[in-house]
């Protein structure tokens, strides 16, 4: 692979007021919105989203509305083939129900369980507790 074909994606003209747009959309505006764009310019849309790791899920969301061919042939095997498979992977995991994907929070099993002994002073000792706080 030259370098010329790995910055394909590049190439492609992407407009602020696009850019834009997906930043503040939601997954279903970010797919009624690139319905009307050619195949073709899905897929390239979908590689420059998911190469921006804070469009990825954009990128992933135009992804889920290209088919593998489609992918494969403007991105190339890999890159089209990744994108299609984590776009697929994406929508099944949404299906299974909100929260189900995310672990559940655990604390530490020390938790407020053991703490060391308090020192304890002789009254008799030079040691002043207001000392450490005395202004320097």
């Amino acid at each position: 692979m030259t370098f010329v074909e790995s910055m394909r994606d590049d190439d492609v003209c992407i407009s602020e007021e696009l850019l834009a747009l997906l930043h503040n959309a939601t997954e279903e505006s970010v797919i009624a919105l690139v319905a009307r764009f050619r195949a073709s310019d899905r897929a390239h849309l979908a590689l420059h989203c998911y190469r921006k790791i804070h469009l990825r899920p954009v990128g992933l969301a135009i992804g889920s509305t290209c088919n593998l061919n489609i992918l494969v042939q403007e991105l190339g095997p890999g890159l089209g083939r990744a994108i299609f498979d984590q776009s697929r992977d994406r929508m099944k995991d949404e299906k299974r129900g909100p929260g189900r994907g995310r672990p559940a929070i655990t604390l530490a099993s020390s938790a407020g369980g053991i703490f060391p002994r308090p020192v304890e002073t002789d009254e008799n000792s030079e040691f002043e507790p207001g000392a450490l706080l005395a202004a320097r």
